[in-house]
């Protein structure tokens, strides 16, 4: 490989919960050597070199450690350019040392950069800083059109993949221990507790449903007590975060996303990849893949009773046909076409 970068992300959050960066990064390993900076490796992919940063355990003083030894290694090393996930931090960090170090500098962007950041009071700066990347990711089109609204020229705009490991996730012939799966952090903007209201709507409407939860996050303790005020303790399994979910989605039907926001879940195109049915808020880019009516169900509405009468349509012919056509969401999100996806964002940073 002729060509080397510099990346700057973060891997301590958790990788399977911040959006399995390594995963994200892994492609760009096969075009190009590439170093992450980062507080706490994660060496499961072999395509990726890593320069620790030294931590304190304070998260202040860890970040700033962090952006010293990226700036160090883009002084004492040759690269092409800069790459980094997510506007704050590593994004501005990436726009510094490429600044000093005279490299064009891509960022990834994701659903909080557009959909917490640009809308916030200080969002005209967030525009701005944007606007400063050679070359910028994002999911799907929704957030490239965003970008575009805001000022950020086309030509620097990629979609970038969600790489699905299709060896890992696809159809299995397993018999159906749950109707429904929800999988994601257990926070605010995924709204696990909708979930659970749903299930509710769902058995006083005097059905007879069973679901698993997977994840963790800050609302698990106020899941379980929703789980117990609504007397659903045996019809939700909450087992914790999972690491590879591939067997519960071999053994659910059905998979829904009940999130505010967010930007192209890996965990719907897995759960589709495996012929889940996915049901789905009109949220981010999730129209990208999910076509409502062909490959599952998008929803206007984010309400229990919406999602309850939606799953209550999916009877055994329909939710047959929608079962069949969802697999093919891996044709076009695959680590295959997330390596073609990168090979264009070297082009375009080649150009600036």
């Amino acid at each position: 490989m002729s060509e080397s970068y510099l990346a700057i992300s973060d891997f301590s959050g958790g990788v399977s919960e911040t959006g399995r960066m390594a995963e994200h990064l892994g492609p760009l390993g096969e075009h190009a050597e590439t170093t992450v900076v980062c507080l706490a490796p994660d060496e499961s992919v072999e395509q990726l070199a890593y320069r620790q940063a030294p931590t304190t355990g304070v998260r202040a003083l860890d970040l700033l450690s962090l952006f010293a030894v990226a700036l160090l290694e883009g002084l004492r090393n040759e690269y092409d350019g800069v790459v980094s996930i997510s506007l704050v931090p590593y994004g501005c960090f990436a726009l510094a040392v490429g600044r000093v170090c005279g490299l064009p500098t891509h960022l990834a962007i994701i659903g909080v950069d557009l959909d917490v950041h640009a809308r916030a009071g200080y969002g005209a700066l967030a525009a701005a800083l944007f606007r400063r990347f050679d070359a910028i990711t994002v999911p799907g089109t929704t957030h490239r059109d965003q970008l575009e609204r805001l000022g950020v020229p086309g030509e620097r705009i990629e979609i970038l993949a969600n790489g699905v490991d299709r060896a890992i996730y696809s159809p299995a012939d397993a018999p159906a221990e749950y109707d429904y799966i929800w999988v994601g952090r257990f926070s605010a903007e995924k709204d696990p507790l909708l979930f659970v209201h749903m299930m509710s709507e769902l058995v006083e409407r005097g059905k007879s449903p069973r679901a698993v939860m997977l994840g963790r996050g800050p609302l698990v303790e106020d899941v379980r007590a929703a789980i117990d005020d609504h007397d659903l303790g045996d019809r939700i399994e909450l087992p914790g975060w999972v690491d590879e979910p591939a067997d519960y989605y071999h053994r659910s039907r059905t998979f829904v996303l009940t999130s505010k926001r967010d930007a192209l879940p890996l965990t719907l195109l897995e759960a589709m990849a495996c012929g889940l049915v996915p049901v789905v808020p009109a949220v981010g880019n999730v129209r990208d893949a999910v076509t409502d009516g062909e490959s599952g169900i998008v929803l206007d509405d984010r309400t229990a009773d919406a999602f309850a009468t939606a799953l209550e349509r999916l009877d055994d012919d329909i939710s047959e046909r929608l079962s069949a056509a969802a697999p093919a969401v891996s044709d076009r999100f695959s680590a295959e076409r997330a390596a073609e996806d990168w090979a264009a964002v070297l082009r375009t940073l080649r150009a600036s």
